[in-house]
């Protein structure tokens, strides 16, 4: 593909930074609007998404050890105490849909007229060269930049903007998986007195489909969500954590950042001051926060 200078995008650091932190409509939602009961029970021996999985160690009245009990065994001993948890999407909350990348590999080869092989192997050259910009530079471009640089890797000229209602109607139809344990043990650490969000890296799915996805299958449990193509900063960048940081009001040593990238995820965090948690598959994350909280 053509040469892509490691830079700033024209453009890409004016966009405003409301628009980057989206909270979630309705912030005072009640449990009952979430599908929750007003009060759960807490350490309920019959619900293990309140346990820890691999917990041995029981309670005397012969429950399980929940979140609750261990940040008051950390109070107790006067350690820092996690208040806030800052979540990755990608592979943290959600993974991709089986048939997403096949669905949108046939518009793109329709669209641009190429073939499927073609369309393919260039969206996967421009995405990885996105990412390896955001570590390098620690920049990110927004979703129209970031369709133009797939339009120029495909010698193709098209509307950006038609490109991005097509992309956001592939993924309407093809939305991520997202398991129900995760869903019960965001809601969880919610019940259990966290404050949560989102920051998430995003290239060819705009913060803003990402964010009202995350609304409709959570519920009102994020504070606020932080989107690298919004934003103009992507993680590692310490100024996207720092934004997560001002956001949350608290100090840097109480927010807790789970994602499944060592660098992008865990290291980022670490340099701006932050505990990092680092997931290996979805299915793990329940047992990485419990052991970081």
């Amino acid at each position: 593909m053509p040469k892509m200078k490691k830079r700033a995008l024209k453009g890409s650091r004016r966009r405003s930074a409301f628009v980057a932190m989206l909270p979630i409509q309705g912030t005072a939602c009640t449990a009952d609007r979430i599908g929750l009961p007003a009060q759960l029970e807490v350490a309920h021996p019959d619900d293990p998404f309140r346990t820890r999985p691999h917990a041995a160690a029981e309670t005397a009245a012969g429950r399980p050890i929940t979140v609750t009990h261990r940040l008051r065994d950390r109070r107790s001993r006067g350690a820092t105490l996690i208040s806030h948890i800052s979540f990755d999407v990608w592979n943290t909350l959600v993974t991709a849909n089986p048939s997403h990348a096949t669905r949108r590999t046939k518009f793109l080869a329709t669209c641009f007229d190429k073939e499927e092989a073609a369309v393919r192997n260039a969206y996967a050259e421009v995405k990885k060269w996105v990412n390896q910009h955001a570590i390098e530079t620690g920049y990110a471009p927004s979703l129209s930049e970031n369709i133009r640089l797939l339009m120029m890797r495909c010698n193709v000229q098209k509307d950006p903007g038609l490109i991005a209602k097509a992309f956001e109607h592939v993924f309407e139809n093809c939305k991520p998986v997202v398991l129900d344990t995760t869903v019960r043990l965001i809601h969880s650490l919610a019940d259990d007195g966290f404050t949560l969000s989102i920051g998430s890296n995003s290239s060819f799915i705009s913060g803003t489909t990402m964010h009202n996805f995350l609304e409709s299958t959570f519920g009102c449990v994020f504070r606020f969500g932080i989107y690298s193509d919004l934003l103009g900063y992507a993680k590692p960048n310490e100024a996207f954590f720092n934004k997560i940081i001002k956001s949350c009001g608290v100090a840097a040593d109480n927010i807790l950042h789970v994602g499944d990238d060592a660098i992008c995820d865990l290291q980022g965090a670490r340099s701006a001051g932050m505990r990092g948690a680092l997931v290996g598959r979805s299915e793990d994350i329940q047992e990485a926060v419990y052991d970081a909280v």
